[in-house]
């Protein structure tokens, strides 16, 4: 077991290292060792099939569907349920040595997944023999993965190595727990057809869901020694040799999913892992984010970007689910996550597949026209979870009720276009996204007695406090969208005439209809006390009895343990609300304000949602409490890492990881995009000496070293950019320059 006193990750930069196997940490490894690129991933098993929690492989948007049932239901409940379903993990190469089976437990054990490679290797070594074992997930070749074995004896011996094909998709908490998996069965995943793959000592299985009717072949081929004998039956290969002292043996494993391209399924495992590294190397190259000190926050910090990376690299038709590839947490849903605190990720590191996430959203439109009609609305209602754009969430107080995931639609799409300039695709999909969005924002709010507009029956980020009138964040958040839907029309009126007079023919838009976003966007009520000199989390929020802060540790989460309706009345916040508005939308607070707000939300913000330190975090360092921004931002950082919140066994916390990203970049970086050029305002702790990292913006990468009163950049190409820095205003091209605090 690692010593007390070291971190059970070692605190190399570039891997996450474990020594030894702890069976009580095999939930949280599978996890935190996943490979994935966004289309395909794999839990980290062991590869010798015990200790084991939840193995499986999971493919982006491969679901189950299942009626929802309720005993007293009502119109407009979302009537099926959609799982993401495990496929077999092929990963498995077990060995016995003289017809016994080795058990990692007895062995000398060192695990690393490198970030520099993407690889996930595990190192054992037993009194007669060692093993290495090797694993990926293509960032190259999408729908594919690849595992090999190298056996070294160390006397003569007879050796077994059976290539696994694990099946299991029987999932679900056994005690309540609604961030866990919802249970799915064994009859979830039928298989339909098998047959061997001649010359390849390999086979191909085709599954299909009995619900939602999908289908998926896959396929695996093997690469051994000559000397290897194989016995193949079915899904079970076995490879067997009798071997002398020293004598290594090697077995190499390629599997592919779904019926498309298999490019790379012929390449040996060095060259995927040479394609592997290559391509590692020119990410990180462009977006590492680098500290002065504290090797274990820097390891997090190069971890969750790597998590980042994998959840997103080859993501295509699909969204980037809340847990990612890593588990099957939130039966694989896309939420507000995906918006808010992926999407600016990927749109300042890899515009093409930020792009691609905004065409899924854009794809769930006829969805999500359905779905506010159901709601007696105009335009759209993106859903709250989902897989195929279909309204997923059976609990609507805090599913349905949250409307502000219109909002994070948009402001997702915002971050796209501020980060890459494209203007194309903002008229060619974004407009029709925020012309549907406005209309269901100005249905569903009303222009009240004192002139101003009100949004009733509600719920905002914080999920303590549900079916709220005037909720703060939703009305800013739904200003900002009425804005944007103007702005963006304007603009594509004078830049696309012919594609805006389409859309408004189709779409039926006319000018009344505009006028009426305006007037709506400028009347929008925002809740404030003069007394207490802050924003009102709602309307009746400020008058709600306070929460009892002597309650029990092991009280927390409050879901687990309090009924929502005690929950409810209260003054007690699952997760920023005011100070998440502060987040996405700095521009509409004061500093005095915005510090008032942060300092009065924070100490009654439980963090029983993992969203919301980095979101502290961020706003702390903004309005200057660094010492508070630093303790928020490190539990941000090292939420799955440390196991904080106590599930990370079913996978990973992504939306957090994107938060970590922003936290960084937005706020102690203080990197925001203005019209025409960026500002560049850092908040660096002085114990973290200097913070550096990298964003594309107009296509371009932008380089930034922060410190406490300095700030170096550089544009690698040489296209000029205009920043603002301290309040200066300079050229940014090719040759690094230094600006200094006043």
């Amino acid at each position: 077991m690692t010593p007390p006193d070291e971190p059970r990750y070692g605190t190399d930069p570039s891997a996450l290292r474990v020594s030894g196997v702890d069976p009580d940490r095999a939930g949280q490894e599978e996890s935190l060792f996943s490979l994935s690129n966004g289309w395909l991933g794999v839990r980290g098993v062991w590869e010798q099939g015990r200790p084991v929690y939840e193995p499986g492989v999971l493919v982006n948007g491969f679901h189950e569907t299942w009626p929802i049932t309720y005993p007293e239901g009502a119109f407009g409940y979302a009537t099926a349920g959609q799982t993401i379903v495990y496929l077999p993990d092929p990963s498995g190469l077990r060995i016995s040595i003289d017809g016994r089976a080795l058990d990692l437990i007895d062995a000398v054990v060192e695990r690393k997944l490198d970030f520099s490679t993407g690889l996930l290797e595990t190192n054992a070594r037993w009194p007669d023999v060692s093993v290495r074992w090797r694993k990926l997930v293509s960032l190259v070749y999408p729908n594919l993965m690849a595992a090999t074995i190298q056996v070294t004896a160390q006397r003569s011996m007879s050796v077994s190595v059976e290539s696994t094909w694990d099946r299991q998709n029987s999932v679900g908490a056994v005690e309540f727990d609604p961030r866990r998996a919802a249970t799915t069965h064994n009859d979830a995943l039928v298989e339909s057809s098998i047959a061997r793959i001649e010359g390849t000592m390999g086979f191909a299985v085709t599954y299909r869901t009995p619900g939602s009717q999908m289908t998926i072949t896959c396929e695996c081929r093997h690469r051994a020694d000559p000397e290897l004998q194989v016995e193949a039956n079915g899904t079970r290969t076995v490879f067997r040799a009798d071997v002398v002292a020293q004598q290594t043996i090697a077995i190499e494993k390629r599997t592919s999913y779904g019926e498309g391209d298999n490019a790379g399924s012929d390449l040996s495992f060095d060259d995927l892992a040479r394609a592997q590294a290559d391509h590692l190397d020119r990410f990180w190259a462009q977006h590492r984010i680098t500290i002065d000190s504290d090797p274990i926050l820097q390891q997090a910090i190069n971890w969750i970007v790597f998590e980042l990376h994998q959840a997103s690299a080859l993501v295509d038709e699909c969204g980037v689910p809340a847990k990612g590839l890593s588990g099957q947490a939130y039966e694989g849903h896309v939420f507000w996550d995906m918006d808010v605190f992926m999407l600016p990720f990927v749109a300042h590191t890899d515009p093409t597949t930020a792009a691609r996430l905004i065409r899924y959203r854009h794809s769930m439109l006829p969805q999500a026209r359905s779905r506010a009609r159901q709601l007696d609305l105009k335009g759209a209602l993106f859903p709250w979870r989902t897989i195929t754009g279909e309204e997923a969430s059976a609990y609507y107080e805090a599913g349905t009720a949250q409307y502000h995931i219109d909002a994070a639609v948009t402001l997702g799409l915002a971050a796209y276009v501020d980060a890459t300039g494209d203007r194309s695709l903002l008229w060619e999909v974004g407009v029709e996204i925020a012309v549907e969005t406005a209309r269901m924002w100005c249905d569903l709010g009303f222009f009240g007695s004192d002139g101003l507009f009100h949004i009733h029956m509600v719920t905002g980020p914080d999920e303590y406090t549900a079916l709220v009138d005037d909720n703060t964040y939703t009305n800013l958040m739904a200003r900002f969208n009425l804005q944007r839907a103007v702005e963006w029309l304007t603009s594509m009126q004078e830049g696309a005439a012919d594609l805006y007079r389409e859309l408004v023919a189709r779409l039926g838009v006319d000018d009344r209809e505009v006028e009426e976003w305006r007037r709506a966007a400028a009347a929008m009520y925002v809740g404030f006390d003069e007394t207490l000199g802050i924003h009102a989390q709602d309307a009746r929020f400020l008058e709600r009895e306070p929460w009892d802060w002597d309650t029990p540790r092991d009280r927390y989460p409050l879901l687990l343990h309090f009924h929502p309706l005690v929950i409810y009345r209260h003054q007690v916040l699952k997760q920023a609300d005011v100070v998440m508005a502060i987040f996405n939308l700095p521009d509409q607070f004061t500093p005095e304000v915005a510090r008032a707000d942060f300092d009065f939300y924070d100490p009654i913000t439980t963090g029983d949602s993992s969203l919301s330190p980095p979101v502290q975090a961020a706003v702390a360092a903004r309005v200057g409490h660094l010492d508070r921004a630093v303790t928020l931002f490190r539990r941000a950082a090292l939420t799955d890492l440390d196991d904080l919140a106590g599930n990370t066994d079913n996978g990973l916390h992504l939306a957090a990881a994107g938060g970590v990203w922003l936290a960084l970049v937005k706020g102690f970086g203080g990197f925001r995009r203005n019209e025409g050029w960026v500002v560049i305002d850092p908040r660096v702790p002085p114990e973290w000496g200097s913070l550096a990292f990298s964003v594309r913006v107009d296509g371009s990468l932008l380089t930034i070293r922060a410190a406490t009163d300095a700030v170096t950049l550089v544009r690698p190409d040489g296209k000029p950019l205009v920043a603002e820095v301290f309040g200066q205003k300079v050229t940014v091209a090719a040759q690094p320059i230094t600006i200094n605090q006043q």
